[in-house]
Order: structure tokens, then C-alpha cells, then sequence
């Protein structure tokens, strides 16, 4: 269920997603929040369609507590890897 309300809130946020791409999106809005992806700078590079600043912005969250968490950088390289 926590999938599909994400993917839903995702596809709101992000229109112009599909596949994989709308799978990645979804997984970081699961992660951070909805409200966060709302309100973002990623979500509106990519409803400009410029991916590869898409891309960049999701390198920026990957702090925890304050410091940089190598598990987040794995997992927003694997979310940025599925955009187009």
C-alpha cells in the first residue's frame, strides 16, 4: 500500500515520469516525503525535463543527522541511474 500512495503522490508531483523513472522518484518521495518532492528543486528539473540537473539534485540528499551517509549516496546514485 505505502508503494502505490507514493508512486501516486509522485506522479502528481512529477507528471511527466513513467517507468523507471517515475519508480526512482517515487522511491526518493518514500524515503524523504512527499512534501519534500513537492517542494523541491529536483521536482521542478524534472518537470522542466532537464534530467541531468534532475540528477544533481538528487546528490544533494544524502545527509542524516548532519553528516553525509554513504548508504544514501548509494541509494541516490541507484535513483539517478534510472532517470533518463
Amino acid at each position: 500500500m505505502d508503494a502505490l500512495k507514493f508512486a501516486r503522490g509522485a506522479l502528481l508531483a512529477c507528471p511527466v515520469l513513467s517507468g523507471d523513472a517515475l519508480s526512482a522518484v517515487s522511491d526518493f518521495a518514500y524515503n524523504l516525503g512527499l512534501g519534500a518532492l513537492r517542494g523541491s528543486t529536483l521536482r521542478k528539473r524534472i518537470n522542466a525535463g532537464d534530467y541531468e540537473a534532475a540528477k544533481v539534485e538528487l546528490a544533494k540528499w544524502v545527509r542524516g543527522g548532519g553528516k553525509v551517509l554513504p548508504g544514501l549516496v548509494i541509494r541516490r546514485q541507484a535513483e539517478a541511474a534510472l532517470l533518463p
